[in-house]
């Protein structure tokens, strides 16, 4: 009876994150074909979501179903989520484990991504492990052809957003391929 009653009362002090996390895992099956099972994306079309910011996730979700972010295969896979769905699914791959890149790097281009990135100061939205925090999302490990499509989405206002706007609006194509080679690399 004891044995009963610690088991019980341990299951009720669990953090609701746990819950959340457990939810979201059963309703990624529809995410893994572009996203990978555990949010790391095998393709280099789509972003790995493992280990990217609850609250990132969150917000991309919600801004494809609001039709605030443009993408005709996600807007229609999310339009049916509910706002508790997000929130489980945005649990569930922010705490999975994000794979390193595997894609091929040249040292010298990664220095100068290195030095965009500190002149563009970028640590501070993606903070100085570019893991991000909050609303600001990961970039480090990111798919190489990802990040380059998003920052030049951004810089040519096919993506709009209040920083990331103006930030991009003066890179070279050179520059981007060297800002992604340089987080694609962390």
């Amino acid at each position: 009876m004891k044995l009963k009653l610690i088991v019980c009362a341990a299951a009720l002090t669990l953090p609701t994150f746990l819950f959340s996390a457990t939810a979201g895992a059963a309703k990624s099956d529809s995410c893994a074909h572009c996203h990978g099972t555990d949010g790391n994306s095998t393709s280099s079309a789509y972003p790995s979501l493992a280990g990217q910011t609850r609250e990132y996730i969150y917000r991309q979700i919600k801004a494809f179903k609001e039709g605030s972010r443009k993408n005709s295969m996600m807007s229609t896979a999310v339009v049916v989520l509910s706002d508790q769905d997000m929130q489980d699914l945005a649990e569930y791959f922010s705490g999975q484990t994000m794979v390193r890149s595997t894609a091929k790097t040249d040292p010298a281009i990664i220095e100068q991504g290195k030095r965009i990135a500190a002149e563009a100061q970028c640590v501070a939205c993606h903070q100085p492990n570019f893991k991000g925090l909050n609303e600001f999302p990961r970039v480090s490990r990111q798919k190489y052809p990802y990040i380059v499509k998003q920052l030049k989405d951004f810089r040519d206002g096919a993506r709009v957003s209040d920083v990331m706007g103006p930030t991009a609006q003066n890179l070279t194509d050179e520059q981007i391929e060297a800002l992604a080679q340089y987080l694609t690399s962390l």
